[in-house]
């Protein structure tokens, strides 16, 4: 499939260049549509039938569909290209955690509460896990209704899917909870009844198969009645899991987006929990979790749904997802100034940085975590870090004169002290006869920075 270009949405719109979408022109809000800055409904003087198409042509080859409603809403698919570098990767694959209704019922609490409050912070972000499963592993529908309605009260904004291969169980579950959940797993011996079930209800529809060929024919059914799917091609487990479950998600996405197979334009599912049930211990079953979740992270999974709540089998993932997930098209930067680092005053040290966000923010939280007072001045490097805008040319003394001049830090400290990273060394002369500072080079690594400043006595500089 030929990328989408701004010339093909702008023979679409009336070319008036009225400026009532808040765009100077028609061409550069048509490029605001390639790039889902904007909608087409933003423009006031398209007719139905022009908006109509607009809509069509920009629509994603993989649907982007809701599931949860409100502070629960979570959105999963919507991506156009194979590889993230021909535009960009949209909503990252949230990550669902399972409790189980043969679990105690305080068992099914504490769980849930851990899933809400997991978060970690990352480069200046919040992850944190999207939703809680529920699974019946009684196939009884009290006990399964009795397990949804614990997960929905001690949980605030998680999504909710619903685990059962029983229509009458995943009924007695919708009675509880009727906001959009995930209904999982359609197969081919309920694919009717479920589909009719989820189109009943407005929810959307896991559909779960051996492999790829086989969701062929659970999608023509399941679409006689419902548009909302989400497509498992069927996760392996054992030694080839990586491998052989990625191929699948690979084949789907390759399908749905190069030869606009429109059976598989649908996001896709990947359940790791069985894992919990297939191995002897707990840490081998949330290893085995992390490693196939990161893969499948990498290689097309739009949604995840896994057992583990193990802060160090779920960080990986979540870094992952981080990772992929950002815009390739936008530099990662934090905005360049003078920043406190504690309580500091006239005599802390001062330090020079990049403002490329992942060197920001490891320095930041390296000198932060060892309650180290300082002032941190970061220089604009266009978002590169520290080596490459060496080489490049960005990290140079006239950038760090004018960095010091903008935020007047001369006024906040009685030295003339300046501490550069390690690895923009061969600046240090240039930054001095810029700057007419005094300049010591740190360290190569941002976390020996503390103990680097209390060796060399320069946690306090009197002059």
């Amino acid at each position: 499939m030929a990328q989408l270009s701004a010339m093909d949405v702008y023979n679409l719109l009336p070319k008036a260049n009225c400026g009532a979408c808040g765009c100077k022109t028609c061409m550069e809000f048509a490029t605001k549509l390639v790039n889902r800055e904007a909608k087409p409904e933003d423009c006031p003087k398209l007719d139905d039938e022009s908006l109509e198409k607009l809509q069509e042509l920009l629509a994603p080859p993989i649907k982007e569909l809701t599931i949860g409603e409100g502070d629960r809403e979570v959105i999963v698919g919507g991506d156009e290209v194979m590889f993230r570098h021909e535009l960009s990767f949209f909503n990252p694959p949230p990550v669902f955690v399972t409790v189980y209704d043969d679990m105690k019922e305080d068992e099914i609490a504490g769980k849930t509460e851990e899933i809400q409050e997991f978060q970690v912070e990352r480069v200046g972000e919040v992850l944190k896990l999207d939703g809680v499963a529920v699974v019946s592993r009684t196939g009884n529908p009290e006990k399964f209704a009795r397990a949804v309605e614990i997960a929905v009260e001690r949980s605030e904004d998680l999504a909710v899917a619903l685990i059962t291969t029983d229509p009458k169980v995943m009924e007695a579950g919708l009675d509880v909870f009727d906001e959009r959940p995930l209904l999982y797993p359609a197969t081919e011996d309920n694919i009717e009844d479920l589909a009719k079930l989820a189109a009943d209800v407005d929810c959307p529809l896991g559909l779960h198969a051996r492999d790829v060929e086989d969701l062929v024919p659970l999608v023509v059914e399941a679409q006689q009645y419902t548009d909302d799917l989400l497509l498992d091609p069927g996760t392996e487990f054992g030694s080839h899991d990586v491998v052989s479950t990625t191929d699948k998600l690979a084949e789907i996405r390759k399908a749905a987006i190069e030869e606009e197979f429109e059976s598989f334009g649908y996001p896709t599912l990947v359940t790791t929990f069985p894992y919990a049930f297939l191995e002897d211990n707990h840490v081998k079953a949330a290893r085995r979790e992390s490693y196939l979740a990161s893969a499948c992270v990498l290689r097309y999974a739009d949604l995840l749904i896994m057992d583990t709540v193990e802060p160090w089998a779920l960080l990986p993932v979540l870094t992952q997802r981080q990772c992929v997930y950002t815009d390739p098209r936008e530099p990662q930067e934090v905005e360049p100034g003078l920043y406190r680092i504690g309580d500091p005053d006239e005599n802390s040290p001062v330090l020079v940085t990049t403002n490329f966000t992942l060197t920001y923010h490891c320095v930041a939280g390296d000198l932060e975590s060892a309650d180290v007072d300082c002032w941190l001045l970061v220089i604009d490097t266009g978002g590169l870090a520290v080596d490459v805008s060496v080489a490049g040319g960005q990290f140079t003394g006239e950038a760090v004169k004018e960095v010091i001049e903008e935020t007047g830090i001369k006024d906040n400290v009685e030295h003339r002290v300046l501490v550069i990273p390690g690895k923009a060394a061969a600046v240090k002369g240039d930054v001095e006869d810029a700057t007419g500072w005094d300049v010591v080079i740190g360290t190569q690594d941002s976390s020996e920075l503390p103990e680097f400043l209390e060796k060399e006595g320069l946690l306090r500089i009197d002059e």
